[in-house]
């Protein structure tokens, strides 16, 4: 019964055409859906309706009324995945530059999908670090696609897979000159720990950071995320986000 009413939430959200579409697609088939009137690439078998859905569903309200409704600064969002949390950005903050980075080659492809003809967005193929490397492994925890991570042996499954190489930035390589970050998303898996431990002058300039934090994956970031907002406005979201605000 719960699966069932489970299936009639969903077609309810996604449109029955939709969700006929999607039931009966194959695993890895790639379908276009109507989420909240925003037309939106997925993967059949990912993650992805799913993180749609939620994106699209208030995940992001806690930051709406934190800037001017025509803030025209810059966001960058961490860990883009299929580019729904810009595109939920873009409908918070219409007159803002989104800088979205995601190390993932295969995500990177259906978020270039995703948020084409959308304008101001800087699309970054790479991963957020703190430290001076060029290139960096991601690998696969086996919680498929939404969880990658350049951490090399996630305690949560130190036997990750490697899947391939990334390039690399710090937040200051992602900016053009006298650019500065209004608001920083970090959703990257683990990869907080070493921004919060080697990009921390960086960090405490940025006005609002909103950060998913995953001591799961690698332990610490919770403790220096609560540290780096010691003397800023500290706010618990659900689950493992937090909203840290420069005072």
């Amino acid at each position: 019964m719960k699966s069932f009413l489970k299936q009639i939430r969903l077609a309810k959200k996604i449109g029955f055409s939709s969700f006929l579409q999607y039931k009966f697609a194959k695993p890895g088939a790639e379908l276009k859906v109507k989420i909240s009137s925003q037309q939106i690439f997925i993967r059949k078998g990912t993650p992805d309706l799913g993180v749609a859905i939620t994106c699209f569903s208030g995940e992001f309200d806690i930051v709406k009324y934190l800037f001017p409704k025509d803030y025209s600064g810059i966001i960058v969002d961490a860990g883009g995945y299929i580019g729904t949390s810009a595109i939920a950005f873009k409908q918070i903050y219409p007159k803002a530059k989104i800088i979205v980075i995601e190390p993932s080659q295969d995500n990177l492809a259906i978020l270039k999908k995703n948020l084409e003809g959308i304008s101001n967005i800087k699309i970054v193929y790479g991963a957020l670090i703190g430290s001076s490397k060029k290139t960096i492994t991601l690998n696969n925890r086996g919680t498929k696609e939404w969880g990658y991570t350049v951490v090399s042996k996630p305690l949560d499954n130190p036997n990750a897979k490697p899947l391939h190489k990334t390039p690399t930035f710090v937040l200051k390589d992602l900016l053009e000159p006298r650019e500065e970050i209004g608001l920083l998303k970090l959703d990257i898996e683990g990869g907080e720990y070493d921004l919060l431990k080697n990009d921390i002058k960086t960090l405490k300039k940025i006005p609002v950071v909103f950060a998913e934090l995953h001591d799961r994956i690698i332990s610490g970031c919770k403790e220096m995320y609560f540290k780096f907002s010691k003397n800023r406005i500290l706010i618990k979201d659900r689950s493992e986000k937090y909203l840290s605000i420069k005072r």
